[in-house]
């Protein structure tokens, strides 16, 4: 599936809206209930986090491609009648279409890919690469 434009805009909305409320946080002087100036490697860290969040977003809920991990398999004994068995059994297993999800559960994962985004998508890309 691919990202639309007003899919890319909401998001990064959303993004920018964790992002601020995290940074606010960040820069807030619990003492005194003040905010304190400067920008911080953390600061720079949530820009980058701001810019992957659609994307990583988009990577972990939206796109449905089949991902081909890599399995292990074991050799096992085959009887004769076994043999049928596998024969008629399919040969590859679909993976259960993806659901909507509740608002707590989007807001959970919004504020993981607030830390984790630029991992996604660093990782996607990754495995994108490898596997085209």
């Amino acid at each position: 599936m691919h990202m639309t434009f007003d899919y890319w805009r909401r998001q990064v909305g959303v993004g920018l809206l964790w992002v601020v409320a995290l940074a606010l946080l960040g820069h807030l002087d619990y003492s005194r209930w003040t905010l304190v100036n400067g920008f911080t490697m953390a600061d720079g860290y949530f820009v980058i986090s701001w810019l992957a969040f659609p994307f990583a977003k988009w990577a972990v809920l939206v796109d449905g491609r089949q991902v081909q991990a890599p399995t292990i398999r074991r050799r096992r004994k085959t009887t004769v009648s076994g043999l049928n068995e596998q024969m008629l059994r399919p040969k590859r297993i679909q993976a259960a279409a993806k659901a909507p999800l509740q608002w707590y559960w989007l807001g959970l994962i919004d504020a993981g890919l607030v830390f984790f985004g630029p991992l996604v998508v660093g990782g996607y890309l990754t495995y994108s690469l490898r596997h085209n």
